[in-house]
């Protein structure tokens, strides 16, 4: 009985959250575009793949040209190949326990036809070896188109925003208010 009353809360819990961002979704304000629970979540887990697959290099590349659909494109690499050799390459400078890519904030939205959007922020950490800091050397964010297709949900294009430095005086001062 205790088990079974888990069971139940935890179903409830689940269809509660699934109808919220089923919600949520139709009301982003754009006619005929939904996704349900279950694609955000997707969503969120090719997003989180990605970096691991580019960092590890996995599969000699292709785990990360398989996160693409067959025609996407990031940068100038377009299709499975170019990106798989994109992973390759990446994965020969670094070596197998090198993590560098380190995403957070995920942003989706539904599309008219059935895709969606993405945008997330982007820090590539070095970490600091024999003696040297380590150092926080590119950020910013990636813009992304995703697709469905019958193997999940794919990177359509995506997109790399590097940050820029803006004037100091324009960044407010963290006090103990403003930093929580």
């Amino acid at each position: 009985m205790y088990k079974l009353r888990h069971l139940v809360a935890a179903a409830v819990i689940g269809a509660s959250i699934a109808a919220f961002v089923t919600v949520r979704a139709q009301q982003s304000g754009i006619a005929g575009a939904s996704l349900t629970a279950l694609d955000y979540i997707e969503i969120q887990n090719l997003v989180a793949k990605y970096p691991y697959a580019l960092d590890s290099g996995a599969d000699n590349g292709y785990m990360y040209a398989d996160l693409f659909a067959p025609d996407g494109s990031f940068g100038r690499a377009q299709g499975r190949e170019a990106i798989a050799l994109m992973g390759r390459d990446h994965f020969k400078e670094q070596g197998p326990d090198y993590a560098r890519h380190f995403q957070a904030n995920a942003i989706i939205e539904p599309t008219p036809g059935g895709g969606a959007t993405g945008k997330q922020y982007i820090a590539n950490i070095y970490f600091g070896e024999d003696g040297k800091p380590t150092v926080v050397g590119t950020g910013g964010h990636y813009e992304d188109v995703y697709v469905k297709t019958p193997n999940g949900w794919r990177f359509k294009s995506r997109k790399y925003i590097g940050s820029k430095p803006g004037p100091a005086a324009a960044a407010p001062a963290a006090t103990a208010r403003t930093a929580q």
